[in-house]
């Protein structure tokens, strides 16, 4: 498992990085604080790779196939994940992640927690208050 460093995670998620949006879901905010990240693949099934959790618990199926991310002014979910082939979100870049219809509301706590499932996992976990 890849580990981050306290100092950079909170480079990258500053404690104002999780906004509450239309229809009580969340954007997360992060920001490319380490080197260029280039998109060079993408799985037939990004769900086999990516688990993102709430408070501890999985989110359902139907929820993440509602997952907007955008980064560099460009929108990808499930169906168009493959257009990100290529692309590369520069250091400074913002990428976020907006999940619909999880019945949350600014000045909620809550803990996000996002794993990368590769050869050598990804594991990021905040507790942040929505905005």
């Amino acid at each position: 498992m890849s580990y981050i460093p306290k100092y950079i995670l909170k480079r990258m998620l500053p404690k104002d990085c999780v906004k509450s949006v239309e229809g009580g879901g969340i954007e997360i905010q992060m920001v490319n604080v380490i080197s260029p990240i280039t998109i060079d693949e993408v799985p037939d099934n990004l769900l086999d790779y990516v688990e993102v959790k709430l408070d501890g618990k999985d989110l359902p199926d139907e929820t993440l196939n509602k997952i907007e991310i955008s980064f560099e002014g460009e929108v990808y979910q499930l169906d168009n994940a493959k257009d990100a082939l290529g692309k590369t979100i520069p250091v400074g870049g913002k990428l976020n992640l907006k999940v619909p219809d999880l019945g949350l509301a600014a000045g909620e706590e809550h803990e996000v927690e996002v794993t990368i499932k590769t050869n050598n996992p990804i594991n990021i976990k905040v507790k942040r208050t929505i905005q």
